[in-house]
């Protein structure tokens, strides 16, 4: 799926080269997430995660790229705790 689709935004909001910036940059991070498959569920928060940065003025892909890796990695640890964390309440044990 195109980094442009996952945004929802107008295409009109960014010029060709911003946009291609933010979608290199996705790109790379999925690639850091092995997640370029297209089966993360989380693939329209990385690519939010991308434009903010964007839009905080970072323009550099590969910076972007890792710090939204990061950033995905954290958000995917914290589901990961918070759903442990509900079983064990629930008495169900792994």
């Amino acid at each position: 799926m195109s980094f442009e689709v996952l945004t929802s935004v107008s295409k009109d909001a960014y010029s060709k080269v911003n946009w291609h910036i933010m979608a290199s940059a996705y790109e790379q991070a999925t690639f850091m997430l092995d997640a370029s498959d297209g089966q993360n569920q989380n693939t329209g928060r990385l690519a939010r995660e991308v434009m903010r940065l964007f839009n905080n003025g970072k323009r550099d892909v590969g910076l972007i790229a890792s710090l939204a890796a990061d950033r995905e990695r954290t958000m995917g640890f914290s589901a990961e705790i918070l759903q442990q964390t509900s079983r064990t309440r629930s008495g169900v044990r792994e």
